[in-house]
């Protein structure tokens, strides 16, 4: 995932967190707002409730390997968060990525041509 696909600044997140639409799955929860950029923006929330900062960063670095090959496929202009559920921390790496996508679908966020 490059550097400029994801989302940075508190403005970005609490924008999304009140404007945006959830649905939420297994492993993960997704957000989703509408953005005047032209591509998609990511980012990512894991709780302290998830566990200390090592078991924290460890799940942010497998969610951000999941959606990597997504990116292509998720349509522009749209504001993500993913919030991690505490089931995430034992799933195996594969289901994630699934759990991701399913969220996408559900939210009408992937186009049509490149289903996944």
């Amino acid at each position: 995932m490059k550097h400029s696909d994801s989302l940075r600044r508190k403005k970005e997140f609490r924008y999304t967190y009140r404007v945006g639409k959830s649905c939420g799955g297994k492993y993960v929860a997704l957000v989703h707002a509408k953005s005047r950029s032209t591509s998609a923006k990511i980012g990512f929330s894991v709780s302290k409730k998830i566990g200390n900062a090592v078991v924290r960063n460890r799940v942010k670095r497998r969610m951000r390997e999941a959606v990597t090959p997504l990116i292509p496929a998720i349509k522009g202009g749209t504001n993500l968060i993913f919030i991690a559920r505490d089931s995430i921390i034992d799933a195996p790496f594969l289901s994630i990525r699934e759990g991701m996508l399913s969220q996408l679908q559900r939210a009408g966020l992937i186009q049509a041509e490149d289903k996944g």
